[in-house]
C-alpha cells in the first residue's frame, strides 16, 4: 500500500496547486483575459526549459540513446493502438465535434507537468536519470498531436502540418536539449539555475491555469456528461492497463531496462493533456468539450492513478 498512498499524496498535493488560481479567479483578483498570459509564459518559457531541464546531469551514451529509441517506439505503438481504437469505435460519431475530442483525449496524456512529479515521488533515486523519458512522449505526441490529431478534430488532413510538427517552443527546446545532451556541453551555474527554476515553475504554473479555467466553468454542466467520464475511464483504466500487458510481455521476452518500463507505465497512466484543448482551440471545434475533458481527467485522477500504481512494484 506505500505505493498507493505515496501517488495519492502526489496527485493530492498537484490538485492543492490548482486551488490558488481558482480562488483568485472567484475573488475577482484575476480575470480570464489572464488565463491566455499564464498560457504563454508555459508554452514559451517553461515547457522549453522543462525539456533542457529534462536531459541536464545524463551523461552521453548510447545505451540511453537506444533506451530513448525503444522509449519513443513503445510509445507510437501505444497511441496507435488507442486513437486507432477509438478512431474505429467513434468514426460514424464524428460529424459531432465532442466525438472527435473524446478520440484523442483517450490517447494524449499530461506525461510531463503531471508525470514528471509522480516519478520523482515514486521513484526518487533514480528520477534523475528518469524524466528525460517524459521528453520522449512529449515528442511523440507533438508529432501524433499536429498530424494525426489535428487531422481527426478538425476532419480535414490540410490540418496535418510537418512546420507546426516541428516549429513549436516544445520541439526547439527538445532540439536544444538534444543538442547538449550530444556535445556535452556545460552551461554556466547561473544560466543552469534560471532554466532549472523556470523548468520547475512549469507544474505549478500550469495547474494554477487550470484552476482558472475551472472558475469560469459552469460547475453544474461541467460534471453531467457521461461521455467524458467514459473517456477519462478509457484513457485513466484502460490505457494503463494496457501498457502494464506490454510492459510484463517484455520483461518476460526481452532485456529491456525496467526503469524504461516503469516509466512507460507510469506516463500511459496520467490525466488527459492539455494539448488536446489546445489542437480544439486551433481548430476552432469543440473547445469546451475539450476543456471539460482535460479538466475533469485531471481531477479524477486522484483516483485511478493512485489504484494503477498499485501494479508498479510488479514491474520488476
Amino acid at each position: 500500500m506505500g505505493v498507493f498512498l505515496i501517488a495519492l499524496l502526489a496527485v493530492g498535493v498537484l490538485l492543492l496547486t490548482a486551488v490558488p488560481g481558482y480562488l483568485l479567479m472567484k475573488k475577482k483578483m484575476l480575470s480570464e483575459s489572464c488565463i491566455p498570459g499564464f498560457s504563454k509564459v508555459l508554452l514559451f518559457v517553461c515547457q522549453p526549459c522543462l525539456a533542457i531541464y529534462s536531459f541536464t546531469g545524463i551523461p552521453f551514451s548510447t545505451e540511453m540513446l537506444i533506451n530513448i529509441g525503444i522509449f519513443a517506439l513503445l510509445m507510437i505503438l501505444i497511441h496507435a493502438v488507442m486513437l486507432g481504437g477509438a478512431y474505429l469505435v467513434l468514426k460514424k460519431k464524428a460529424v459531432m465535434p465532442i466525438y472527435r475530442i473524446l478520440t484523442i483525449g483517450t490517447t494524449f496524456g499530461n506525461c510531463a507537468f503531471f508525470g514528471i512529479p509522480i516519478i520523482e515521488a515514486l521513484l526518487p533515486a533514480e528520477a534523475a536519470g528518469l524524466i528525460v523519458y517524459t521528453t520522449v512522449y512529449a515528442v511523440v505526441m507533438n508529432v501524433l498531436g499536429w498530424t494525426v490529431g489535428s487531422a481527426i478534430i478538425a476532419q480535414d488532413i490540410k490540418y496535418m502540418s510537418l512546420k507546426k510538427t516541428f516549429v513549436n517552443p516544445a520541439m526547439i527546446g527538445v532540439g536544444v536539449a538534444l543538442l547538449i545532451y550530444i556535445t556535452g556541453i556545460d552551461f554556466p551555474a547561473e544560466l543552469d539555475s534560471m532554466i532549472s527554476s523556470a523548468a520547475r515553475m512549469a507544474t505549478p504554473l500550469s495547474m494554477i491555469v487550470m484552476g482558472m479555467r475551472l472558475a469560469t466553468m459552469d460547475i453544474k454542466s461541467m460534471f453531467t456528461d457521461i461521455r467524458i467520464y467514459l473517456t477519462v475511464a478509457v484513457k485513466q483504466l484502460l490505457m494503463p492497463l494496457i501498457a502494464f500487458g506490454t510492459v510484463m510481455l517484455l520483461l518476460v521476452t526481452t532485456s529491456v531496462d525496467v526503469s524504461l518500463l516503469r516509466v512507460f507505465f507510469i506516463t500511459c497512466s496520467c490525466p488527459a493533456a492539455s494539448i488536446v484543448l489546445n489542437f480544439a482551440e486551433i481548430v476552432g471545434e469543440g473547445q469546451k468539450n475539450a476543456a471539460n475533458l482535460v479538466l475533469i481527467s485531471t481531477l479524477l485522477s486522484i483516483v485511478p492513478l493512485p489504484v494503477m500504481m498499485l501494479l508498479l512494484p510488479l514491474i520488476a
